[in-house]
């Protein structure tokens, strides 16, 4: 509960840049990972949430290059 307390009140405003937003979606992946580790009947949707926001913490570090 921490965890995604922090995420939305880090959340990324509009003015930041690249390498700000990337990491803040490194940590959302980071987030659903663990929680689908954990199992039960939402691991498969949390799955899916934690590969998304990794893909695009890997394409905004991308625009970097």
């Amino acid at each position: 509960m921490v965890e995604m307390t922090a995420l939305t009140l880090n959340r990324p405003t509009a003015e930041a840049d690249a390498i700000e937003r990337a990491a803040w979606y490194k940590a959302k992946a980071d987030l659903h990972t663990y929680l689908a580790e954990q199992g039960g009947s939402d691991a498969a949707r949390e799955t899916a949430l934690a590969l998304s926001a990794h893909q695009r913490s890997l394409e905004l570090l991308g625009q970097q290059n």
